[in-house]
């Protein structure tokens, strides 16, 4: 969700944590005549308008935010010729539901970007995270329709603003995203004729990771507690164990019994609150004494495993 006064992303609030520290400081107000988020000194626009004109629906002031038309201009920037995007876009805009439901919901969902070719044939879904992707309802929505984006065979590129806007990391990305065939991947149950065995393909990655497609199920516990495989805590973590416990026989040895324990922790405890609460007070400590030891949480590429 935007905040309702500067639009930056307030997770399921109305307003950011800047605005609402505002609202606490009787600076922004909801008003009682339009019935919306301002500043209490700002003029409101429906105070001195007669009672005809006071309207229930008004055109917002932009369509996306100033970070979203950062990111915008960036991807803009890095498309190869004939190539199109388009922001706030509808799922049910691009995406057909094939059988015979009469009630498509979990298609009405906001995508940051899409990306299409010349003939405007969509090619890759964008999102653009922030810190408010990391909250329970927010993980929950994100793999909803990251689901949908893989049964559709749609790739997703997600950007996180932490880092700006990279360009050459966008271009790079962008480019291997349509040189590499998509396969496409069950999550929903078919509901017309059975699959034949021959279209029982084996599923690619279809998010925008470095990370090998066998592998990447986020069900370890760095990847069940920060919600993303791609986030500044997780790469400082796989960089940890690349650069530093896989060059040590103790190290190999803690990152093998490792991935003996952790799916099953996450199986069984994975979705408590309290297991993902307690493992990211944990984690958080660890990653920001990596950090201040010099293991940096920008984009990271590795070869193998999931941490």
């Amino acid at each position: 969700m935007k905040c309702k006064v500067c639009g930056a992303e307030s997770g399921k609030y109305p307003l950011c944590y800047a605005c609402n520290v505002k609202k606490e400081q009787g600076l922004i107000i909801k008003c009682s005549v339009c019935n919306q988020w301002h500043y209490k000194d700002a003029d409101c626009p429906k105070a001195d308008a007669p009672a005809e004109e006071r309207y229930l629906y008004a055109p917002r002031k932009t369509l996306i935010s100033k970070s979203e038309q950062d990111f915008f201009d960036g991807i803009k920037s890095c498309l190869p010729q004939g190539y199109h995007v388009f922001s706030q876009i509808n799922l049910a805009a691009f995406i057909d539901r094939t059988d015979d439901a009469r009630y498509h919901n979990e298609l009405f969902r906001n995508l940051d970007f899409l990306i299409t070719d010349a003939a405007y044939a969509p090619k890759i879904a964008v999102e653009i995270n922030d810190q408010s992707h990391l909250t329970g309802d927010r993980r929950a929505r994100d793999e909803k329709v990251q689901h949908i984006l893989e049964e559709s065979g749609i790739p997703l590129l997600k950007l996180w603003t932490s880092y700006g806007v990279n360009t050459e990391y966008i271009k790079k990305k962008i480019t291997e995203m349509l040189d590499i065939p998509v396969v496409r991947k069950h999550h929903f149950a078919p509901q017309q004729a059975d699959i034949q065995p021959e279209e029982a393909q084996p599923s690619v990655n279809l998010q925008a990771t470095d990370t090998p497609p066998k592998k990447k199920q986020g069900c370890y516990v760095a990847t069940c507690v920060y919600g993303s495989y791609d986030c500044p805590q997780v790469w400082t973590l796989r960089r940890y164990r690349d650069t530093r416990l896989r060059v040590t026989w103790y190290g190999r040895l803690f990152i093998k019994w490792y991935y003996t324990v952790s799916p099953t922790l996450v199986k069984y405890f994975g979705k408590l609150t309290a297991f993902r609460a307690l493992g990211r007070k944990i984690l958080d400590k660890i990653v920001r004494h990596l950090n201040a030891g010099g293991y940096d949480d920008s984009p990271y590429r590795d070869a193998n495993d999931v941490i």
